[in-house]
């Protein structure tokens, strides 16, 4: 399975998300735990990438599970000391949560996004996304060639990105569909949003 070199190690990762962000990296998961609220005891963190939030939830006392594709991401995050499952979110058997989160990877879900939120509500009522709506993907020239290039985890194409409208329109069919409720919190380099159903 082929996969960017960015997501080959934590570090590179971490380097490729801090230019894609301008150096604010640290805020989407900022703005995430926030909004988590005071109530939550358990975390499902898909697609999880790095352990920013599952460190937080450590030493918050709140029980954390993340969920990746990238064995490199599941590795370091369990020899730290964390439950990571590796593997295809639909193949997997996740687990119940207060809250689910997904940071910067709903656009790889974009063309299965009504599996995706039936399997979501299915172990949670409450969903946080933060989705790049402004990407540098988008763009022409080398910086749009390279930030296009970077963003395969491992499952193929992922040139596809949301937009603000893309996203809300998306969104918006999924409520119809089957009844989900969303709230938009925070739009700036990232919509941050939450889905209730």
């Amino acid at each position: 399975m082929s996969r960017s070199i960015v997501y080959s190690h934590i570090y590179l990762y971490r380097i490729a998300m801090n230019l894609l962000y301008g150096g604010k990296y640290h805020r989407r998961f900022t703005n995430i735990v926030h909004s988590m609220g005071s109530r939550v005891s358990s975390v499902c963190d898909l697609c999880f990438g790095d352990t920013v939030i599952a460190e937080w939830c450590r030493s918050h006392g709140i029980r954390w599970v993340g969920v990746d594709l990238n064995h490199h991401f599941c590795e370091r995050a369990r020899a730290l000391g964390f439950n990571a499952l590796e593997g295809d979110i639909f193949s997997l058997k996740l687990p119940d949560a207060d809250v689910f989160i997904m940071a910067g990877s709903l656009y790889h879900f974009h063309a299965r996004l009504g599996d995706f939120f039936d399997l979501v509500f299915s172990h949670t009522g409450r969903l946080l996304l933060s989705e790049p709506v402004r990407n540098l993907s988008s763009r022409q020239g080398l910086i749009g060639w390279w930030a296009r290039q970077s963003a395969d985890p491992g499952d193929g194409d992922a040139k596809f990105r949301y937009n603000e409208q893309s996203l809300f329109e998306a969104l918006s069919k999924q409520q119809r569909r089957v009844g989900i409720k969303y709230r938009v919190l925070s739009v700036d380099r990232d919509a941050l949003i939450e889905v209730t159903c």
